[in-house]
Parts: C-alpha cells; sequence; structure tokens
C-alpha cells in the first residue's frame, strides 16, 4: 500500500523533463560507513565534470561527513519540506547511491530528472522509478557507487576514501583535555578500542575486547582508550573498567570531533562498524574484525594502513539482525588480533615489554 501511494503521487506531480545542464543530484541518505563511500565516487564525477553543479541530499550524519568536501556544491538534509527548494534546483540527473529511506527514490522522481540512475533491488520495492537501472552484482560498496558515476559518463579516477577535516578541528583546538599534553608522549604508542556497534550481530564479545586491552597494556608502552557512540555508553564502561589504566573517551562528541580524536590515535582496533571506515578514510592504522558480513562487500578498499580478521558465519542463512548471540565471531581469538597488530607499521620501532603466554 505504501509504494502504491507514493507511485501515485510521483504520477499526479511528476515535473516535466528539466534541460540537460550537467546539475546533478547525489542521494546518499545513510549513516557514517555508507556515506564515506560515496566519497570516491563523488571526487571522480568532480574531475570527470568540473563544470557540473553537483549537489548532496543527505542525512544529518551524512552532512557531517561531507562537511567542507571542496566537489560538492551543495548539501541538503533529507526532509520532505526541501521539495520546493530541489525542484527550483530543476536537475536533470539524480544518482541514487544509497537511501535509508523509503521516499528518497519517489521524492527524487518528482523533480522532473531526465535520469535517475541507480542499482536495482535496494529501493524498497520501487525500482520501476529509476530511469536507467543497473544490474546487483555482488561488488564492494565503493565499486558499486563509482559503476553509477560511469552508467552517467563519469570516469572513476579514485577509489580511496577522503575525510576533510579542517585546521581549526584539530583535537587540540576542538577538545584540548584529549591532545596529547607533552612532547614525552609522542612517543607513546595511543590505541583505541571501539567494541561496540549499530548492530549487535557484529560484535565481537566483549570479553575479547578487554582480554585484547590487558594483553596491550602488557605489551606495550600504550596510551589505550575505548570509544562508543552515547547508545553504548554502558558497554564502553564495562570494558574500560576491566582493563587496567584504560581511558574512557568521552561519548557525547560530534562526528567531526571523534574524527579529530580518531585522528590523533595510532590504532583502531573494532568491529565491523562505521569508525572503522573512518579511520580509513583518515588514512589511520586499522584493524577491523568481521564474521556474519563480508569484507569484500564492505570492508577495507584500496586501504593500506588496514587489517581485516575475518571468518564465515556458522549459520545458514545468517540471522544477521535478528541474531541475539553471534558465536561465529568467537572463532577470532585475542591472539589473532595481536598477531595482526604486529604486521602495522605504527609498532615498528615501539619498544616492547615481555608478554605473558596467553
Amino acid at each position: 500500500m505504501k509504494n502504491f501511494l507514493l507511485r501515485l503521487l510521483v504520477r499526479l506531480f511528476r515535473k516535466s523533463p528539466n534541460p540537460t545542464h550537467q546539475r546533478i543530484l547525489i542521494i546518499s541518505t545513510t549513516a557514517l560507513g555508507d556515506t564515506l563511500w560515496a566519497a570516491p565516487a563523488i571526487e571522480s564525477l568532480r574531475q570527470s565534470c568540473p563544470a557540473a553543479y553537483i549537489a548532496v541530499l543527505t542525512s544529518p550524519t551524512g552532512q557531517q561527513v561531507l562537511a567542507h568536501n571542496p566537489h560538492i556544491d551543495r548539501i541538503y538534509p533529507l526532509k520532505l519540506t526541501l521539495l520546493p527548494t530541489l525542484i527550483r534546483e530543476r536537475f536533470d540527473t539524480v544518482l541514487l547511491f544509497h537511501a535509508s529511506q523509503r521516499i528518497a527514490l519517489p521524492l527524487a522522481a518528482l523533480l522532473g530528472a531526465t535520469r535517475i540512475i541507480g542499482t536495482m533491488g535496494l529501493n524498497k520495492g520501487l525500482d520501476d522509478l529509476l530511469t536507467h537501472p543497473l544490474p546487483n552484482i555482488p561488488q564492494h560498496e565503493i565499486t558499486r557507487r563509482l559503476q553509477i558515476i560511469s552508467a552517467y559518463g563519469a570516469t572513476p579516477t579514485t577509489q580511496t576514501l577522503s575525510f576533510y577535516l579542517q585546521p581549526h578541528e584539530q583535537l587540540s583546538r576542538s577538545t584540548p583535555s584529549l591532545a596529547r599534553p607533552s612532547p614525552h608522549q609522542n612517543s607513546i604508542l595511543r590505541i583505541a578500542l571501539h567494541p561496540g556497534s549499530k548492530d549487535p550481530y557484529k560484535r565481537w564479545p566483549s570479553d575479547q575486547f578487554i582480554q585484547l586491552g590487558r594483553k596491550l597494556k602488557q605489551k606495550y608502552d600504550c596510551e589505550l582508550w575505548i570509544t562508543a557512540a552515547a547508545s553504548e555508553a554502558t558497554l564502553a564502561q564495562h570494558v574500560a573498567a576491566n582493563i587496567p589504566e584504560a581511558r574512557l573517551a568521552p561519548q557525547d562528541l560530534p562526528l567531526r570531533a571523534f574524527a579529530a580524536f580518531l585522528n590523533e590515535m595510532d590504532l583502531l582496533i573494532c568491529n565491523d562498524t562505521g569508525p572503522f571506515h573512518l579511520a580509513c578514510a583518515l588514512n589511520r592504522q586499522v584493524i577491523g574484525i568481521y564474521a556474519a558480513t563480508d569484507p569484500a562487500l564492505c570492508g577495507p578498499h584500496r586501504a593500506p594502513n588496514a587489517r581485516v580478521i575475518a571468518r564465515r558465519p556458522c549459520c545458514t542463512p545468517c540471522l544477521k539482525r535478528k541474531c541475539r548471540q553471534p558465536f561465529c565471531l568467537l572463532q577470532i581469538g585475542v591472539h589473532e588480533v595481536l598477531a595482526a597488530i604486529e604486521t602495522l607499521q605504527c609498532i615498528e620501532s615501539r619498544s616492547l615489554l615481555p608478554l605473558n603466554t596467553y
């Protein structure tokens, strides 16, 4: 019924086709990681079409992710009251990267764009509103977005994530209490553990993070930070309380302040979650732990400083969001993560402390 009403709305109020003047609207109304995956396509689009007007319709999180991106002319937050403004923009092309909201594609169809390019099977049963549907084949999400701009006629020029942190947003200015207090601190390894994720089925057990943190404190001269979203405060407090001298990062940091904090870390260890991709965009050393999701589709992509430790799901089919006890992640042990850490550049020239047998 919802889709019937949306299609009826489009038929009744769709505008006549706009002339083609390289006025492009990108729709990416998703969370942190999904929005970051759009960055290579946006940059490539700008390189191929330097004179184009490029706007992005995005989520509140996406606004923070894409702020200061030099390849974007304007960023719009998704809300229905924007419809008259978007119609006046006279977009001739809509590139639908990904939308969590059912209304996004019907909204695009109302704008009078000659081309609405997107991937089939991702639009909540509304694929018929695409004018140029693309096949949904197994590929990394960055590659899928690059495929969409290729269908427009642009040439992919980069596959690397980016995040444009500004000088005034550096940690020493935005959050002085978290900055390194002395030159001596620069020699200490700074490691962040992020035990949470939006979806519980992606979480490596908290006791594994605790064991890992204890081993890290034994082995390295390191400063250990526990990070989490505000909704994961209890989890972060539990992990921090059980690792000697671990420090709890503020959970109320805005996204860009959190990015500034992450930029000060030598290493992040986390689940399949948005901060993993943010660390890749900041070119930080990062280790991601995967089981229920496939890193070939949503892991690091052309990120030399990233490592993934992955196992296949134990259940067929995987229960995904219905899973309440992701024992597939128990296939990954603390010793594997420690071994992966030793392959990272940030560990070189660090003084090692004796490590007890694990």
